[in-house]
């Protein structure tokens, strides 16, 4: 590489949805109603600050987050992520679709969500790479919006199956046919962690609980059901009816499931219901049958500092290397322990510039086509 060459990063995993994006009851009432005025935001945010100014604890990492999300809008966010990175550092900013998730309405929707980001794209040509969000349940009309929406400029799918729906329903197959079929084909990043804060609250209906593979109606517990949608396990038969479909399962299978593979290791004789779902991604990816099966790094990186090193053990495999990617899950990650910056540098550092340059460089250009 000539030395005077400007290496070009990717963070394959952000978001700039702002709080008009979220249902009006994502923040527990009282509190949703007092932020909406400016100076009791402002009070509430100060004191934030002022209790936790390093954000070691839960108050100052929330006020980071809420602040973020009522940064004036999408473009602001954008800027405040690019603050944090090299000039030049290339960003696929992932939209959120919140409206059926069971806390209220939204005061944007997610029509004006995905107008907001276009626009911002087109704005940003060489730095910042839209994906379009799909929800199952809105049907043929959803799919037929995230056709056109790829088909003007947004470079990929975001799935979210926690908020509830199963990433193989069968109002996606289209989907996934017209995406499969394009040259390259369109890639697909899905949340793939143990459900958290952002999940579906309402009462599951039959057609939640029917699996779109065999017809059989469940009878699940409402973080039953949703853990169903989210499991590793769940997209096998994707990857195998679409193998020519790049697929990420982001985060790489959560902060939760990381601590729990370096405190019980999985081995042949756990029961697979037990198994970490960092060593079902892992396996799964090993074993050859995926060949367009990928991972991020995406919040979980960023959730405990001893990760990285686990991470470079990790890359050590050659196929695990050549299918994980960077990201950093902005600015969602400012709930975690470590900053956007601190974070991003100590991965770089402690990986070195040649795995780095892979994951971040290399692999990013190869998913995104």
């Amino acid at each position: 590489m000539n030395p005077e060459e400007t290496v070009i990063f990717t963070n394959c995993h952000t978001h700039t949805f702002t709080h008009k994006h979220s249902p009006d009851r994502f923040v527990p009432p009282p509190l949703n109603y007092l932020l909406r005025i400016g100076v009791i935001r402002r009070a509430v945010l100060a004191f934030g600050h002022w209790f936790d100014p390093k954000r070691k604890g839960a108050i100052g990492r929330y006020a980071e987050i809420l602040e973020t999300s009522y940064d004036k809008d999408q473009e602001a966010i954008f800027r405040r992520l690019q603050s944090f990175y090299p000039e030049g550092t290339r960003f696929v900013v992932l939209p959120m679709d919140m409206e059926f998730i069971g806390l209220g309405g939204l005061e944007e929707s997610v029509d004006v969500q995905h107008d907001e980001l276009h626009a911002l794209a087109r704005k940003n040509p060489d730095t910042l790479i839209p994906f379009a969000a799909v929800d199952a349940r809105r049907g043929k009309l959803g799919v037929d919006k995230a056709i056109e929406r790829l088909q003007s400029g947004f470079r990929g799918i975001k799935l979210y199956p926690p908020i509830g729906y199963h990433p193989y329903d069968r109002n996606l197959w289209a989907l996934y046919d017209w995406a499969a079929e394009q040259t390259p084909t369109v890639p697909v990043l899905t949340h793939c962690s143990r459900p958290a804060s952002v999940q579906f609250h309402g009462v599951p209906t039959r057609e939640m609980q029917t699996d779109p593979e065999t017809g059989e109606v469940g009878n699940r517990g409402r973080f039953e059901l949703l853990t169903w949608f989210t499991d590793p396990d769940s997209y096998r038969t994707l990857l195998t009816r679409w193998p020519n479909l790049r697929v990420c399962l982001a985060h790489f299978g959560g902060a939760g499931d990381w601590g729990r593979y370096l405190d019980k290791p999985w081995d042949s004789s756990t029961d697979a219901t037990e198994k970490s779902w960092l060593a079902k991604i892992a396996d799964m990816i090993r074993s050859g049958e995926y060949p367009n099966l990928w991972t991020d790094i995406a919040y979980t990186l960023f959730a405990d500092d001893e990760y990285v090193y686990l991470l470079k053990t990790l890359l050590s495999d050659e196929r695990i290397l050549d299918r994980t990617l960077f990201g950093s899950d902005f600015y969602v990650v400012e709930s975690a322990r470590l900053e956007e910056r601190r974070r991003s540098v100590r991965i770089r550092a402690v990986l070195g510039e040649a795995l780095f340059t892979k994951i971040a460089v290399e692999n990013p250009k190869e998913f995104l086509g």
